[in-house]
């Protein structure tokens, strides 16, 4: 502990402590649960070392190959690790537990970074970015292999590059933002409109107030435009290596946008089995710190309301809006990180108190998923609802069977994935993926979490008082 003890703190240390106490808790937590996206994705990556071949084969349906229809750019995140465990251990799945705990990780240190760019004081951001990786829908996504992680990364990474250009003007990090823009694409088709068109336009602004002729506005214009239009090419490269001049692998999709808007709208936020406000409640407090936030940050408070409202807009049409067979509203999960920044501009006292308590819940939330995994419930209540309902839920594409079971089990609070949790948790039907090694981790975790919160907690204080000296 002596490196945090030394006269003059540094923001690196807590970020290092912001990044390792996160990691610990998600490597703890479980080995990787793939999916059947995340099986896909992995199997591009897995083709790329292997056989230098994006072709794939599906072993469980059988129903995509030979493509992916997903974004290259989770694959992309992933090679590093298939590549290093298929070299050191001939085993290209050995490292993949280590992908998503790092990204969820440089999320909460990204998102505390953030936070310190528009003034929020030290302890209290870090305070919400821990309740980020706790006590949100970050610590479930952090152990599913799904695009979103890597996406809510990129957002926050293209937000904060762009608040030091602001601060700076410094090219670089238009440049910087501009990456992160354009990787989210990659990340996600559909992110050609509900990121990077929101993102553009705030770019556009902040280059026109830095820049102070027309000569750097160009410059800095093409700081952005050069890996937003590298990444385009790539995705373009990508599409039509796998489906030349067609439409894609949505084409034939029968249902597509045929969800109620405002049916959509209430599942995202309100319902008792997908509801945003539901898994994350400490969320609702973003309606009630947004007019400070406005007040004092307008551009990058319209930036993140336009993020937030185009998404929620997009999603709630399309016909399983929830994200599939997933815990909560799982394409809601870029969005946490940037509605918690309102959170943080609520009038100190009651207001962050109440955003304190309802982190608590969160996390209660979190723990509860933990001890009786969303899996396991899963498993169990579907093929009842497929019974009493009589359909068969057979492949994992579009289909009434599929589209009836998940509306169901959003708004009929009889089964809903946190009541049925509970209620398994309260017979004694409880699987953690860490139930193996219980024994070690339970006070390894504890441990961990106590002292590196403590040292969190003081060095994010001490931060503080020299950055108040020095103002002073």
């Amino acid at each position: 502990m002596r490196r945090f003890e030394s006269a003059q703190p540094k923001p690196r240390d807590l970020a290092f402590l912001l990044f390792a106490l996160p990691l610990l808790v998600y490597l703890v937590s479980g080995p990787v649960f793939y999916g059947y996206d995340g099986e896909i994705m992995y199997r591009v990556s897995e083709g790329l070392v292997v056989r230098h071949s994006i072709v794939v084969t599906d072993p469980i349906y059988h129903y995509l190959q030979p493509y992916s229809p997903y974004g290259i750019g989770t694959s992309l995140a992933l090679l590093p690790f298939v590549a290093l465990g298929q070299l050191l251990m001939h085993d290209p799945r050995a490292l993949v537990i280590l992908y998503l705990p790092m990204v969820t990780a440089l999320t909460v240190v990204a998102l505390n970074t953030v936070l310190n760019e528009l003034g929020v004081l030290r302890i209290w951001a870090a305070g919400l970015s821990l309740i980020f990786a706790f006590g949100t829908m970050a610590w479930h996504y952090s152990g599913v292999m799904f695009s979103e992680p890597l996406l809510a990364l990129m957002l926050v990474l293209a937000l904060l590059s762009l608040l030091r250009f602001r601060r700076s003007g410094q090219r670089r990090w238009m440049l910087a933002a501009g990456a992160a823009a354009g990787a989210a694409v990659l990340v996600r088709d559909d992110s050609l409109f509900l990121v990077l068109v929101p993102l553009t336009i705030y770019a556009a602004v902040v280059g026109l107030r830095r820049s102070p002729s027309w000569a750097s506005r160009a410059q800095s214009a093409l700081a952005w435009l050069a890996p937003v239009a590298a990444a385009g090419l790539g995705a373009l490269a990508y599409h039509l290596a796998r489906y030349g001049w067609g439409s894609g692998p949505y084409a034939n999709d029968g249902i597509g946008f045929t969800q109620p808007l405002l049916g959509g709208l209430y599942g995202l936020l309100l319902s008792p089995g997908a509801g945003l406000l539901v898994f994350v409640p400490v969320l609702a407090l973003a309606f009630f710190g947004f007019p400070e936030f406005f007040r004092r940050w307008r551009a990058e408070a319209s930036l993140i309301a336009a993020l937030v409202a185009v998404r929620f807009l997009f999603f709630a049409g399309w016909w399983d809006w929830a994200g599939g067979a997933t815990w909560g509203p799982r394409y809601l999960v870029p969005l946490i990180p940037l509605m918690l920044v309102p959170v943080a501009f609520l009038r100190a006292g009651w207001w962050r108190k109440a955003a304190l308590g309802l982190g608590m819940v969160g996390l209660g939330i979190e723990v509860l998923d933990q001890v009786v995994p969303y899996g396991l419930y899963y498993g169990a209540i579907v093929p009842q609802l497929a019974k009493g309902l009589g359909v068969c839920e057979c492949v994992p594409g579009p289909g009434r069977a599929t589209l009836t079971i998940h509306n169901l089990m959003a708004f009929d609070w009889h089964y809903a994935p946190l009541v049925g949790q509970m209620n398994d948790l309260l017979h004694g039907i409880v699987a953690p993926a860490w139930a193996p090694i219980a024994a070690l981790a339970l006070p390894l975790v504890a441990i961990a979490s106590a002292g590196l919160g403590f040292q969190i907690w003081r060095l994010a204080r001490r931060l503080e008082a020299v950055e108040m000296a020095e103002a002073a």
